[in-house]
């Protein structure tokens, strides 16, 4: 009689799917992030939180009180939790805000793509500037532009996008366009054409907006080739500003105007609309892997550091006395089948007491997300 697991709560794992071509676009948009689910599951079964913790810099020992707290911890087990605590957390923000940034730009990229094969979006730095000097003779530059895109020789989309304009100082602001500036001292290639879009994906309520606009100008007026006046500047720049002959600047303030702009850039001639850009979003948000590593390592340091019990090696030692294959599994839904098939006859073996829920029910699809977190762990250590 075939056991029923149909009852366990769903899991779309993108990692878990690295041959299905359905979700390549969406895999390859999100590989920085999944990277980091990788790496948090690996240090979570390589209980290597040690390491994470004797990586801090000498700062933030002072600053954020570590140095204090392992005095403490000699003899208060909250103390000495401390450290292990704040360096984990440290570390998966730290990595996730630059990943953040580089998921919208593989996104655009993949949208641009998609929407007309004969374009060039490259990858590289060096292929940024190799475009970019279709434009500008002679450019070469260190400064990173987020997408940069070819639809014929001498006509250029370069795309800057930014998550908010609510963070950041004035010179993060300035940084908007601190690629353009460098390509205003050059003179620009003969029918050529450079579409330099800032896109703010949220649009804030704030005086935020005034104050990155007149940045921006501050920035780029001594390189204007016409007078261009602040309110004027300030005025046009959602519509575009021709700020030198071939060079249209515009600020897209919010995802929809900036989908809509790298649209109209794109062409009629193509199919690009916010419907294409939601609906990859929509596939994106169904994605469990990094919520699920994160928070499951959260949890386990602290019943490794605080409680002085390792539900991973518990775990590995039940899922030993079962024989099983991954080689069977090629898609999403055969590892989840598998994983619920192993969790329903785990379940009556675990004998601890240290799952961090709760209810009947969410231990046993806890059990089961830790096994299907093992699975990722074998994947990428093969």
């Amino acid at each position: 009689m075939e056991e029923n697991n149909d009852d366990f709560q769903k899991r779309y794992l993108l990692s878990l799917c690295p041959n299905d071509q359905n979700t390549k676009i969406v895999r390859t948009i999100l590989k920085s992030p999944l990277g980091l689910s990788v790496n948090i599951i690996k240090l979570l079964f390589n209980n290597n939180f040690k390491e994470i913790k004797e990586n801090l810099d000498s700062i933030k020992k002072f600053v954020a009180g570590i140095t204090r707290a392992e005095f403490l911890g000699k003899s208060y087990t909250l103390a000495r939790f401390y450290p292990y605590l704040f360096s984990f957390h440290q570390y998966f923000h730290s990595s996730y805000r630059a990943r953040q940034g580089k998921a919208l730009e593989e996104m655009f990229k993949e949208l641009i793509r998609h929407s007309n094969s004969n374009f060039f979006v490259p990858d590289t730095n060096k292929g940024k500037n190799n475009i970019m000097s279709e434009v500008f003779k002679g450019y070469v530059s260190r400064l990173d532009i987020d997408v940069v895109a070819k639809k014929s020789k001498g006509n250029i989309l370069a795309l800057q996008l930014r998550s908010r304009d609510d963070t950041g100082g004035t010179t993060a602001k300035a940084s908007l366009v601190e690629a353009l500036r460098e390509v205003m001292k050059k003179d620009i290639e003969k029918r050529s054409n450079l579409f330099y879009l800032i896109g703010i994906w949220d649009k804030i309520n704030s005086n935020q907006k005034n104050i990155t606009i007149s940045k921006i100008y501050d920035s780029l007026k001594p390189y204007f080739s016409i007078n261009i006046l602040k309110e004027q500047f300030v005025d046009t720049i959602e519509n575009g500003v021709e700020v030198r002959k071939g060079i249209v600047l515009k600020l897209a303030h919010g995802n929809k105007k900036i989908v809509k702009n790298v649209a109209e850039w794109v062409g009629p001639e193509t199919d690009l609309s916010y419907t294409d850009m939601s609906n990859i979003i929509k596939t994106l948000e169904d994605s469990d892997d990094l919520w699920l590593s994160y928070a499951i390592a959260s949890l386990e340091l602290e019943n490794i550091r605080l409680r002085g019990f390792n539900n991973i090696d518990y775990l590995n030692k039940l899922l030993k006395a079962i024989n099983y294959n991954l080689s069977s599994c090629s898609k999403n839904d055969d590892y989840l089948n598998l994983a619920n098939t192993l969790a329903l006859k785990i379940i009556p073996k675990w004998n601890n007491n240290f799952l961090p829920v709760s209810s009947m029910a969410e231990k046993a699809t806890y059990i089961r997300d830790l096994i299907l977190l093992r699975f990722i762990y074998d994947i990428s250590c093969t």
